[in-house]
């Protein structure tokens, strides 16, 4: 596919290194890509995270359209977010589809193929016009903590009529979408395999904050929250095994006075992404100690992949996805001593040359590999 105008309506703002961002960028090899970074999913608080994150986003406003790359372009939307707001729906509505159009005008963009990565896009798109619109699924988003998860189901189930086609990363999540939308497809996510496997080069650098930590060491990579990360598993951990080092890298929402009680939890911070290699080679296993919930029952975790392309065995909670698709491959712990216990036999069964070989067949798996699966899919009539 070439030479066509794509919009996303992402659920993430732009940078953050998730799906969103890895097919865009891909997308826009061939293709004029306008990017419309997320409306959010809640009302903001008085919290100094909301606040930070509107004045980013009247930051980005205020700049226009960014061009961020050849192709490749960013829009920051402006909506009211307060819920008390006197015809609200009405007006962001209105100025939504007036940011847009502006923006693919200005842009000389063709109809376009429309992605839609969250429910709560529906009705500010729905009377758009394009070419498809594809419905690409990652979470079941109606259960994020601090939503009108009712409503979010109700976008779904209309997003789902309306879609021309439909992604979904996990099995659990096409296997609800496909019920009552035919052109259904699982799509789990790819991996950015050069990157990732480049931590089995020689020339790659241990990153200099982890190189010290004693081994074996277990990373976690990712948002360091409540609705993903089981807080007590990880405690667990650290008390049951203490000659062990349990490092964790990325954002928190979470308390840190909890988990700096125990000196072999090391809270690195967030880095940049192109920095995770450098971790990866400092590392011994790769982690996911996910809560179990409705929420990570239908996730599909993007860190394995990446995990294994870095040469690195992993351990994981009972997540439904990670046992259909690796289930042969990842250790698996369905409580906190299984986990401990599937920790225990990854040591004990480290292999470095099945390593290797894992993350060579990894390679297939690229994001690359799946941006021409899509291009196959959305342009059959």
């Amino acid at each position: 596919m070439k030479n066509e105008s794509i919009v996303f309506f992402s659920s993430d703002d732009w940078g953050w290194k998730t799906s969103k961002y890895q097919l865009s960028t891909r997308f826009a090899k061939d293709n004029k890509v306008l990017f419309v970074s997320s409306i959010g999913f809640r009302a903001p608080t008085a919290s100094s995270d909301d606040l930070k994150r509107i004045w980013k986003k009247l930051a980005g406003f205020f700049k226009g359209i960014k061009k961020v790359d050849d192709n490749l372009y960013v829009l920051t939307p402006l909506v009211v977010p307060f819920s008390w707001f006197p015809f609200r729906h009405a007006i962001n509505k209105l100025i939504l589809k007036l940011q847009v159009g502006w923006a693919k005008w200005k842009l000389g963009m063709k109809l376009p193929y429309m992605f839609v990565f969250s429910e709560n896009w529906h009705d500010y798109v729905i009377n758009m016009k394009r070419k498809k619109l594809i419905y690409y699924t990652v979470d079941e988003q109606a259960s994020f903590s601090g939503l009108d998860g009712q409503r979010f189901i109700e976008m779904d189930k209309k997003l789902n009529k309306a879609a021309d086609v439909i992604f979904c990363s996990a099995r659990t999540l096409y296997d609800k979408n496909v019920k009552t939308n035919k052109n259904t497809h699982y799509m789990p996510h790819g991996v950015s395999y050069s990157l990732f496997s480049s931590t089995l080069n020689e020339s790659t650098q241990i990153a200099s904050d982890i190189k010290d930590i004693p081994h074996p060491i277990f990373l976690f990579f990712g948002h360091i929250s409540h609705d993903w990360v089981d807080k007590d598993l990880v405690k667990y951990l650290a008390i049951e095994k203490p000659e062990w080092s349990w490092v964790y890298v990325g954002r928190y929402s979470m308390d840190k006075n909890e988990f700096n009680a125990h000196s072999n939890i090391h809270l690195l911070g967030e880095k940049e992404f192109d920095e995770l290699p450098g971790y990866c080679k400092g590392a011994d296993f790769g982690t996911i100690p996910f809560v179990y919930s409705k929420l990570t029952n239908n996730c599909n975790p993007l860190k394995l992949p990446e995990y294994f392309s870095a040469g690195l065995p992993v351990i994981s909670t009972n997540i439904p996805e990670v046992e259909k698709a690796y289930g042969d491959e990842c250790y698996i712990g369905k409580n906190n001593q299984g986990f401990l216990e599937a920790c225990e036999k990854a040591f004990e069964e480290n292999d470095v040359e099945k390593n290797i070989s894992r993350s060579k067949d990894m390679a297939s798996n690229s994001w690359e590999e799946r941006i021409k699966s899509i291009y196959k899919i959305i342009q059959k009539d």
